[in-house]
């Protein structure tokens, strides 16, 4: 086969890409603070991008896998060269249903978004991967190229950093 022969048809990877789509716009409206037409533009713009990539899917990985690592990539790509910050919201954070639902105030909800959103990257990123798409560490390796270890390290000192800015 050839390097760059797809290895899926036109019609699977529309098929495979309408499966993910919900998963995209969830990266869009993450990556752009819940801007919904900002997002449905992401999800467009990754249809294209990826379907010109496509003859670089080894099928090493799911589908789904190459193509979420790609749209956060594409994604975070896209916010350095606008010099955007990504911010994330906790209220899509699934709690299970037999644990009491924590209560928070609003206010505190608030605080907790403006300090995440001013985490930088290499925190950030790791942190809402892990706490909000709940993801392994190999995964979000995978997906950022950080050493698990050091992604740890990285989740830590968010954490840490958090604490002092919710604290004060």
């Amino acid at each position: 086969m050839l390097q760059d022969e797809p290895l899926l048809s036109k019609d699977d990877y529309d098929r495979e890409f309408e499966k993910a789509l919900d998963m995209i716009y969830s990266i869009g409206l993450k990556l752009y603070r819940g801007n919904e037409d900002d997002a449905a533009d992401f999800a467009q713009s990754v249809y294209v991008f990826a379907l010109k990539q496509l003859g670089k899917f080894g099928g090493r990985s799911a589908f789904s896998t190459w193509l979420y690592r790609l749209a956060w990539n594409f994604g975070l790509e896209d916010l350095r060269r606008k010099k955007r910050l990504v911010t994330e919201t906790i209220d899509n954070f699934d709690i299970a249903a037999d644990e009491p639902e924590p209560v928070f105030e609003e206010e505190e909800i608030e605080r907790l978004r403006t300090h995440i959103a001013t985490l930088p990257d290499n925190y950030r990123i790791p942190l809402i991967l892990l706490f909000f798409e709940n993801m392994p560490y190999a995964e979000i390796s995978a997906i950022t190229g950080m050493k698990e270890g050091t992604l740890k390290a990285n989740v830590h000192r968010a954490k840490h950093i958090l604490r002092q800015k919710m604290e004060k």
